[in-house]
């Protein structure tokens, strides 16, 4: 089991901040300390909303796109209110904070459901 959590929580990690740190690239950030606060952040939210939805499936025994849908929108609502606060600081550089947190989020949650 221990195995298996590990495992569950490093894919989804690893791949979340793949594609959010991408998507941050393209997005424009380009300083140490901005792709250093989407680590962060990421590492932050991820592990809780997986494990969140992951206990919902052990007790509920039943996958719910609802529950997941509210978690990410969790999760968005966090980030952009990290990414807004950082962003008010001149020493990072975080264009339209709330914009990269919806898309980054959406993006990394669709294509995590097609895997």
């Amino acid at each position: 089991m221990i195995i298996y959590l590990l495992r569950m929580f490093g894919i989804s990690l690893s791949v979340t901040l793949l594609i959010e740190g991408l998507i941050a690239f393209l997005w424009g950030l380009r300083g140490k300390k901005s792709f250093l606060l989407v680590l962060l952040v990421n590492v932050l939210t991820n592990p809780l909303a997986v494990l969140v939805y992951w206990l919902y499936q052990v007790y509920a025994g039943a996958h719910s796109l609802p529950v997941q849908v509210i978690i990410e929108l969790a999760v968005v609502i966090v980030e952009a209110y990290i990414y807004k606060s950082f962003a008010e600081d001149d020493r990072f550089q975080i264009p339209r904070p709330i914009g990269l947190a919806i898309v980054a989020n959406v993006l990394s949650w669709g294509i995590g459901r097609l895997m």
